[in-house]
């Protein structure tokens, strides 16, 4: 019963919140008041924000995790002991970081389009 009640009461307070944003979304003034959208990107050329876009994603992403990895590489490489699987994974590491980041390569995608 005490389920059924509350099950009933939050159905109720969940129409009346939405009859009341209907409400205040249906209020219209009656003077004309015209709304201007400015560009965030202050660009309407698709090859700016994509290069912006890649910009950020190279140099603030892919940089800093180059410079985790190879920390990782050389710490593995110190704590192997001369053991040849560790030294193995630690040589990975670091091939592995440095072709993500050559994978990054040029960051500026005008270098595509000359």
């Amino acid at each position: 019963m005490a389920k059924s009640v509350k099950g009933i009461v939050a159905i109720g307070i969940s129409a009346m919140s939405f009859l009341a944003a209907r409400l205040a979304l249906a209020q219209t003034s009656t003077a004309s008041s015209s709304i201007t959208l400015t560009n965030p990107l202050n660009t309407t050329d698709f090859s700016v924000v994509l290069n912006n876009f890649l910009n950020f994603l190279f140099t603030d992403i892919v940089l800093p995790l180059t410079v985790i990895m190879v920390l990782v590489g050389a710490v593995e490489f110190m704590t192997s002991a001369g053991d040849p699987e560790k030294v193995s994974r630690a040589k990975n590491t670091l091939i592995y970081a440095a072709i993500g980041r050559r994978g990054g390569g040029p960051c500026d995608i005008g270098d595509l389009y000359h």
